[in-house]
């Protein structure tokens, strides 16, 4: 559950329906990489890979993202959707 879930903050940020998907893992299973391998040639710890592909991602690093697409030859929307 995401801070922004609730109103508890006292702000005014609008409600919104929509998620964010992570496809992480579909390219990886694309790819000659696994988990693993992948963490091995970015240095990304493998816990955080894990959580990208579960969706499990509370604040998105960009130059994750960067090195993911870099890596694995694929674009952004490749690995993050949004949905309504």
């Amino acid at each position: 559950m995401s801070k922004f879930d609730s109103n508890s903050l006292g702000n005014n940020l609008i409600k919104v329906n929509g998620k964010i998907v992570f496809k992480l893992q579909n390219v990886i299973d694309k790819s000659k990489y696994t988990k693993y391998g992948l963490s091995k040639a970015t240095h990304i710890r493998y816990d955080t890979i894990c959580n990208y592909c579960k969706g499990d991602v509370t604040l998105i690093n960009v130059e994750y993202l960067k090195i993911f697409c870099n890596v694995l030859k694929c674009s952004l929307d490749d690995i993050i959707e949004y949905k309504n």
